[in-house]
């Protein structure tokens, strides 16, 4: 999608922008939430993550629109695409903690 936008002329690097905007914010909205659930189910806080799935829209002015928020994403794979994307997601995040 990068190399195509980029074709067209459009600068990735603004929509990325917008994109990961759109993801704080939406994970703002529910902070409360997430702090109680770690709150109420982690012994341990540090050690504690949680891995989300987001579902990103781009309409015709590549405005960024949340579809949905997977809690519980499937990290099955489906293709050998899927499989390199997914493959990659798991070792960033078990690196971002330390793994």
């Amino acid at each position: 999608m990068k190399d195509h936008l980029s074709e067209q002329g459009h600068k990735w690097n603004e929509v990325e922008d917008e994109i990961k905007d759109v993801i704080i914010k939406t994970i703002i909205s529910v902070e409360s939430t997430i702090v109680n659930q770690i709150n109420n189910y982690c012994d341990y806080k540090n050690p504690c993550f949680e891995l989300f799935g987001f579902d990103v829209f781009l309409d015709s002015k590549l405005k960024p629109w949340i579809i949905e928020v997977n809690v519980c994403p499937s990290l099955s794979s489906s293709s050998p695409f899927d499989k390199k994307i997914k493959s990659k997601l798991l070792c960033d995040a078990l690196t971002l903690v330390g793994i």
